[in-house]
C-alpha cells in the first residue's frame, strides 16, 4: 500500500469566545489556529490540504462587507506564517505544489490559493455550488470571501465525484465509505456534512497510526470527546446545524471505538501544538 508523509503547518490564528464553540457561557477568548496539512505522495508530488490564512485575507479584510468578517474572527497573521512561506522553508517552491484539496471554502481555508498557479484544485462539487455565486455580505455571512479565489479557478478546478465511494478501512467505523483521491489506498476524502456544504475530509493510513483530518467537522477535540455542540448563533455559518450534531456523534464514535486513529480538527489548539512544524 502507498503511503505519503503528512505534515502539519499553522498559518495565523483567530480567536473566538468559548462560549460561541463549546457553549458553556465562558466569554474568555480561545486562540484557534489555521492548520494546513502538506502531503508528499511518491509519484504525485505535494498535495496541500487547505492553505490557513495569508495576506491575501488581510487585504479582502481592509474594506467592507469583508472588514466585518476580520471583527468578528480577529486574525493574527505573523510575518512567514503563510503556506507558501512555511513550504519556502523546506525547500518546496510554488509551482512544486501539483494541487490543494479544498475541505471547504470557509475564508480561513483558502486564503492563500492563489499562491499556487499550478495547483489543481480539488473538492465536492456541492462545495464550490454552494459558494460560487455568493458575493457582499451574503458571502461574508457564510464566511465566503470571493476575492479569495484565483481567477482562473474554474479552469483549473477538478471537481470529485462523490458517487465514487469505495469501503474505508474498517478501522474507520462508523465512518464507512469514501473517496481513493490518488487511486492507490493512500488517501481517502471522507465526507463530514453539517459545517458547509460539501465540507470534506482526509482520511491518510500509516504504518504506525492513521490520521482522520477533519476539518471544522468540530473546532476542538474536547468538542467530539464531549459531545459539546456549539452555540445556536453558529446556525447563521453552518449548513446545516442539526446534520452537524450527527457528523460530531459520529467523530464521537469512532473516537471511542479506534484509540489508535489521530483526528486533526483543523483549528484545535490542543492538537496541533503537538504535530505542527
Amino acid at each position: 500500500m502507498t503511503r505519503c508523509k503528512l505534515t502539519f503547518h499553522e498559518a495565523g490564528s483567530c480567536v473566538h469566545p468559548q462560549h460561541v464553540v463549546l457553549r458553556d457561557w465562558k466569554f474568555s477568548k480561545l486562540r484557534f489556529p489555521a492548520m494546513f496539512a502538506v502531503l508528499e505522495h511518491p509519484t504525485r508530488g505535494v498535495v496541500l490540504y487547505d492553505t490557513g490564512y495569508s495576506e491575501h485575507f488581510c487585504q479582502e479584510t481592509e474594506r467592507w462587507p469583508g472588514r466585518l468578517y476580520g471583527i468578528v474572527t480577529p486574525v493574527e497573521l505573523p510575518p512567514q506564517a503563510s503556506a507558501l512561506a512555511h513550504l519556502a522553508r523546506r525547500g518546496i517552491g510554488a509551482d512544486d505544489v501539483r494541487a490543494i484539496i479544498c475541505s471547504h471554502f470557509h475564508a480561513d481555508h483558502v486564503s492563500a490559493l492563489a499562491d499556487f498557479p499550478k495547483a489543481r484544485f480539488l473538492c465536492l462539487p456541492d462545495a464550490w455550488r454552494a459558494v460560487c455565486g455568493l458575493r457582499g455580505l451574503r458571502g461574508v455571512l457564510k464566511g465566503f470571501l470571493p476575492g479569495l479565489i484565483p481567477h482562473d479557478f474554474e479552469s483549473r478546478f477538478t471537481p470529485l465525484d462523490p458517487s465514487a465511494t469505495r469501503p474505508l478501512p474498517s478501522e474507520c467505523a462508523p465512518f464507512t465509505e469514501g473517496l481513493d483521491l490518488f487511486g492507490d489506498e493512500s488517501v481517502y476524502g471522507v465526507p463530514l456534512p453539517g459545517h458547509a456544504a460539501g465540507q470534506l475530509g482526509l482520511f491518510v493510513p500509516g504504518d504506525e497510526r492513521s490520521t482522520l483530518l477533519v476539518a471544522d467537522a468540530c473546532w476542538t477535540s474536547r468538542s467530539y470527546r464531549e459531545q459539546i455542540m456549539p452555540s445556536q448563533v453558529t446556525r447563521l455559518l453552518f449548513d446545516d446545524y442539526g446534520v452537524y450534531g450527527h457528523t460530531l456523534a459520529r467523530l464521537s464514535e469512532l473516537a471511542e471505538r479506534s484509540p489508535q486513529i489521530q483526528i486533526v480538527p483543523s483549528h484545535c489548539d490542543e492538537v496541533l501544538s503537538r504535530l505542527v512544524t
